[in-house]
């Protein structure tokens, strides 16, 4: 018997050319895979990008609620604001919700706005002494837990004694409290606050499920795809292996081919799975909030992890239609009507 001598290798350029060739030929297969792996990586890119825009926007989403959350106590035991006068306690520092409460106090125009630590157009500056008289509501804002005046000083003279405190923890100066209604926001917030931990994690949960579905679906996808290329490629497989074709060629085209998809594919699909959440939330939230509050370093990161998963869950997808191709027998492969 005569011994076969080495046989030749193609180098990757000729299989480069052969492999883009194939997909020129085969364009509207190569679009289905190609569609299948922009959906799935924009799909997956989606929940990514929108949990990234969620997290960036926490913070004023946070801000939004305790200012609805105090807007409607104050609003409820208000009542009308208009010809009527409000007092404010400050005590230290005043958090972003507490300002922003106090701009709304603000446009809803009562007939005063009398304050004790702070300042702001609007505001009259006031003493403990003055402060109640014809009051309709005392507001006890800031970060200090210890009031040092007593609320019998600051409710003497009130129309209504009605004191809302914004600290849940606050410790006042001993005094007579009985004769006020004293409502707290702080046990109020931290109820919402709690609820509000329990849906991020529900949230979590859920999108880390949509993630891997729709992973799932993509190598499904991309997989039937080529396997449905395999099929239609039985003869052109056998020519290839009657003409010397290693089955190491054969298994290298089919998973440059996907590679190539894929990464054609996740670049498309990364894109698109980036842009349509930060418009859509950027119409909710406000364009300049969202382009503006993004974390740009940890979603390009996020974008190239997705980027070379797209590649790789192709591949993946690709190494049984490949191996399936390079064990055909050429002669089963040139038999075949398909």
């Amino acid at each position: 018997m005569e011994r076969i001598g080495t046989q030749v290798n193609l180098p990757w350029k000729i299989v480069l050319q052969i492999t883009l060739q194939g997909i020129k030929i085969r364009l509207g297969r190569a679009l289905v895979t190609l569609s299948g792996v922009v959906l799935g990586i924009a799909f997956l890119m989606n929940v990514i990008t929108g949990e990234l825009i969620k997290r960036t926007v926490s913070n004023e989403q946070k801000i939004r609620a305790e200012v609805n959350l105090m807007s409607t106590l104050v609003g409820s035991e208000m009542g009308n604001a208009k010809g009527k006068i409000i007092s404010i306690v400050a005590a230290g520092k005043l958090s972003v919700p507490e300002t922003k409460l106090i701009d709304w106090l603000v446009g809803k125009q009562p007939d005063e706005i009398r304050v004790i630590g702070y300042t702001a157009p609007g505001l009259k500056t006031s003493t403990s002494a003055e402060i109640g008289k014809d009051s309709y509501l005392l507001l006890i804002m800031g970060a200090d837990k210890t009031l040092t005046s007593s609320i019998a000083e600051l409710t003497a003279g009130m129309k209504q004694s009605i004191v809302i405190d914004t600290l849940s923890d606050r410790q006042y100066i001993a005094s007579d409290i009985s004769k006020v209604k004293m409502l707290n926001l702080g046990t109020a917030q931290a109820a919402a606050d709690e609820k509000e931990k329990l849906k991020q994690q529900e949230d979590s949960a859920r999108a880390i499920w949509v993630v891997a579905i729709s992973m799932l679906v993509t190598v499904i996808g991309i997989a039937n795809a080529l396997l449905m290329s395999v099929t239609e490629r039985f003869k052109e497989i056998g020519t290839m292996k009657c003409l010397g074709a290693l089955s190491v060629f054969i298994r290298r085209l089919f998973l440059l081919e996907s590679g190539i998809l894929g990464l054609v594919g996740s670049i498309f699909g990364v894109l698109l799975g980036v842009l349509v959440p930060m418009l859509a939330f950027g119409a909710m939230y406000g364009m300049k909030l969202v382009f503006g509050a993004m974390d740009y370093p940890i979603l390009l990161i996020a974008s190239f992890g997705t980027l070379i998963t797209g590649v790789l869950l192709s591949m993946l997808a690709a190494i049984y239609p490949a191996n399936f191709a390079a064990r055909m027998i050429p002669a089963m492969a040139l038999r075949s009507n398909v």
